[in-house]
């Protein structure tokens, strides 16, 4: 997926993505940590995140239409990589690759098209199992996180 417009043009209405939310999914790297966010301002985000950490890679910004839902939805999904806030230290190279390759995949001017292969990525990577989970458990989000990771240091 690197054209910036696929060929292919997407119902939106069949797939049930609104084009409401508009903006930004970045992932940005600080030594083995990495930063998964959202941002209406991708220029403002990047120059923002210099001032936290001078070295910090961006690795991918990828625009996309309901932003805030999928951006709970990834943290939800990588809840057992959770390490503080929207930063998340993963459990092995492979779902640190499969995370990097997933995200860099996406176009980078198609938001149609993004939000509608974000429906398949996500939901054929099993993190829709932590929703799952976080939902039979009944528990907030921020709830579910530290929980996952108070029972992985038991």
């Amino acid at each position: 997926m690197t054209n910036d417009f696929s060929e292919f043009r997407p119902n939106l209405n069949i797939f049930g993505v609104t084009k409401q939310d508009p903006g930004w999914l970045y992932l940005m790297r600080a030594g083995d940590l990495f930063k998964i966010g959202k941002t209406k301002n991708p220029k403002r985000r990047i120059r923002d995140a210099l001032t936290w950490s001078p070295d910090i890679e961006v690795i991918a910004m990828k625009p996309f239409w309901n932003i805030s839902e999928l951006e709970r939805m990834i943290h939800e999904g990588l809840s057992d990589c959770w390490h503080k806030g929207e930063w998340f230290k993963f459990l092995d190279d492979g779902m640190r690759d499969f995370i990097v390759a997933g995200l860099c995949g996406f176009y980078e001017k198609d938001r149609d098209m993004n939000s509608v292969d974000f429906i398949y990525w996500y939901n054929g990577s099993g993190m829709v199992e932590f929703q799952i989970e976080r939902d039979s458990r009944r528990v907030s989000l921020k709830r579910f996180q530290r929980d996952l990771a108070e029972e992985s240091r038991a």
